[in-house]
C-alpha cells in the first residue's frame, strides 16, 4: 500500500522528511485491505531498528515507491514485510530509514487510534503471527513441483491462506 506522501523526490527519501514529530500521509493501494483502505490517513515517526516489533506497520521505499507493510520478522540484515491483504511477504535488506506507524483515521475524518497502546501492539502481534503463518504456507505450496500437488496444497491449507481479517 503507497502512501500518498511527500511530493516529488522527497517522497523517496524519508531520511530528509521523517522526524520523532508524527508527519501524517494519506493511504492509496489495496494490498494492506482491510486494516488500511484508501484514504486513510497514517502518522509516522522515524524508526530506529531495535524499536520495531513484529506487527508494526512500517513505512519503506520499494521499487522507487513508498509502501505501508506489516513488519512480520527482522535479521541483523533485512526485515520481512506482507501487506494484511497479501498471501506472501517479501524480504528486503535493511533501508537507511524506515518509517513507523504510530496511529491511523479511518478516511477524512474521525478521531486517530494510536497503535502504541498495549491493545493495539498486542492487536498487531497476533495478526502478524496469523500473517507469518499464511506467509510459510504459501511458500509451502507453491515450492512443491506441479500444478496438481500446488493446487492440493493450497485447497488443504486454505483455512491458513484465508485467515479472518483483523478486527476494524
Amino acid at each position: 500500500m503507497a502512501p500518498a506522501g511527500p511530493p516529488g523526490p522527497l517522497q523517496l527519501r524519508p531520511d530528509l522528511w521523517l522526524s520523532d514529530r508524527p508527519v501524517t500521509l494519506s493511504v492509496a493501494g489495496l494490498s494492506m485491505w482491510p486494516t488500511l483502505r484508501e484514504g486513510d490517513r497514517a502518522e509516522v515517526v522515524l524508526a530506529r531498528r531495535e524499536e520495531l516489533a513484529p506487527g508494526d506497520l512500517v513505512v519503506f521505499v520499494r521499487e522507487g515507491e513508498l509502501a505501508v507493510h506489516r513488519l512480520l520478522a527482522v535479521t541483523s540484515t533485512e526485515f520481512l514485510e506482507i501487506g494484511d491483504g497479501q498471501g506472501r511477504g517479501n524480504w528486503h535488506p535493511w533501508p537507511g530509514t524506515l518509517g513507523l506507524v504510530v496511529a491511523l483515521a479511518a478516511g477524512a475524518g474521525g478521531p486517530a487510534r494510536d497503535l502504541r497502546s498495549p491493545e493495539a501492539r498486542g492487536e498487531a502481534r497476533g495478526l502478524a503471527r496469523r500473517l507469518r503463518r499464511r506467509h510459510r504456507a504459501a511458500r509451502f505450496a507453491e515450492a512443491l513441483p506441479g500444478e496438481f500437488l500446488r493446487r492440493i496444497a493450497r485447497r488443504l491449507l486454505r483455512p491458513v491462506l484465508a485467515f479472518p481479517p483483523p478486527p476494524p
